[in-house]
């Protein structure tokens, strides 16, 4: 397998991880486990755009230097649309509420709210993956 081919595997990777993600967000939420679920939709996403960022050429080690490159990378030149970074960040904090607030709790219909536009931004990544 040569380098480009290694990349390649590495991305489809990323993307079955978010899909998994969603997968269990989805499980999560049908549970009522809604910070869970909530969890598992910032990785989808975080997992997307890593897969994104590969393609690239790109690999970060922290979540804010992932955030801070798409942002960079794809909304600060209009490829991506604004309002897909805001969701990303409120996605991120409130994972960041859910994983370390012990009393932080989301209400189910916002979370299956958020659990649609992810598929949404998920599929928005693949495209521009497959864009090329």
């Amino acid at each position: 397998m040569n380098e480009s081919e290694a990349q390649e595997k590495l991305i489809e990777l990323w993307l079955e991880k978010a899909s998994e993600a969603l997968a269990s967000a989805e499980l999560e939420l049908n549970e009522g486990h809604t910070n869970f679920a909530v969890n598992r939709l910032y990785y989808a996403c975080f997992y997307a755009v890593t897969a994104l960022l590969l393609r690239d050429g790109k690999q970060f080690a922290r979540h804010s230097a992932v955030k801070s490159e798409f942002g960079r990378t794809y909304i600060k030149p209009g490829r991506v649309d604004v309002k897909w970074n805001k969701f990303y960040q409120k996605l991120f904090d409130d994972r960041q509420e859910g994983d370390y607030i012990p009393t932080a709790i989301f209400e189910a219909s916002d979370v299956s709210t958020s659990l649609q536009q992810v598929r949404e931004f998920i599929d928005l990544i693949r495209g521009l993956i497959d864009a090329g």
